[in-house]
């Protein structure tokens, strides 16, 4: 049997604090997870599943800039025509082992969205592991 008082639950000081302490710290810990997740990358895999169209680009240039931790990146310049008749350009950082096989005038098989074909990839592209994860949970 329950018994329904009219009198609140009497707490210590110290329960109130901890209380207080545990609110404030759930509180911080779903704001941070909340600002850690990367909208960016879900905006473009949300334009993504409306559709890709591929179609065949022209390496424009080839080259390596050096980062600050003496790490070596490898980047293409590649333009692309879109089913607009707009003529783009996109750079994309590549793993060594394919950078190698392109040269300026080399033809490249491009993957744009439907939606906005600002949004490019090319085959070998380095990607973020969240962005590869995702996508293949979204297809």
């Amino acid at each position: 049997m329950v018994f329904i008082t009219s009198c609140p639950i009497k707490r210590t000081l110290t329960q109130k604090i901890m209380r207080c302490l545990f609110g404030f710290a759930a509180t911080g810990l779903i704001v941070f997870a909340i600002s850690q997740i990367p909208y960016d990358i879900l905006r473009e895999e949300r334009f993504r599943l409306f559709g890709e169209t591929r179609t065949t680009g022209v390496v424009l240039e080839v080259r390596w800039d050096t980062l600050d931790n003496a790490e070596k990146r490898f980047l293409i310049q590649y333009k692309y025509v879109d089913n607009d008749g707009f003529a783009r350009q996109a750079i994309a950082p590549l793993q060594h082992a394919v950078w190698e096989r392109y040269r300026p005038g080399s033809r490249i098989e491009v993957v744009y969205a439907q939606s906005r074909p600002a949004l490019v990839r090319v085959r070998g592209e380095i990607e973020p592991k969240f962005q590869t994860w995702l996508r293949s949970i979204l297809h």
